[in-house]
């Protein structure tokens, strides 16, 4: 009887050993990047080489362009992925948005997919020609320190990471990007505000 609770224990070890490591969360190093809270107002955009290379990776900035269907203007605060890098998002512009140590995963999250060639529309101001009417939209609208899922893209490698954002409609409206990171191993999921 001693011999068989004594194999049982050290198969319950075993199991439970195995178990701890295909459980283990994947390996990081997280590069930081403090954006010192900068403000993006009208006109004054901001430019993030998150991998420190001395190239631009994304473009924090807002446009005034005018809705056709509607006839007002929109001023339509964006993140635009540059070169082949990509922002999660889906195919209206809307990009994921994501609470502090939420996942962040290599493939596309359903509705949201990793996108380049397009800017993630954050927030938008409708204006319509009664200026007075005017109001604010967007999924980001009235969020704070929220995540952007980001992927940079280097020599077919990708790398994923996130951008820390704000949105204030208070005089100045502006979105405020507090900080980013990424991971420096290729293919690997994080988690938003990972550092």
């Amino acid at each position: 009887m001693y011999k068989q609770i004594s194999f049982i224990a050290g198969a319950v070890l075993l199991i439970t050993s195995c178990s701890k490591k295909d459980s283990a969360s994947p390996q990081v190093s997280m590069e930081y990047l403090n954006l010192n809270n900068t403000s993006v107002t009208v006109n004054a955009p901001l430019n993030i080489d998150l991998n420190k290379d001395g190239t631009d990776d994304f473009r924090v900035t807002n446009e005034l362009r005018q809705d056709n269907a509607s006839g007002s203007d929109l001023l339509e605060f964006r993140v635009t992925s540059l070169a082949q890098n990509q922002v999660l998002m889906k195919d209206d512009r809307t990009p994921a948005r994501k609470e502090e140590n939420v996942p962040i995963y290599i493939t596309d999250e359903l509705p949201y997919q990793w996108n380049t060639q397009l800017s993630a529309a954050i927030v938008t101001r409708v204006i319509p020609t009664d200026i007075a009417n005017s109001y604010w939209q967007g999924t980001w609208l009235n969020h704070f320190n929220k995540y952007l899922p980001v992927k940079l893209v280097k020599d077919g490698a990708s790398y994923l990471g996130w951008i820390q954002i704000s949105f204030s409609n208070t005089v100045p409206m502006r979105i405020i990007v507090h900080d980013a990171a990424y991971n420096k191993i290729a293919g690997q999921s994080i988690k938003a505000g990972q550092k």
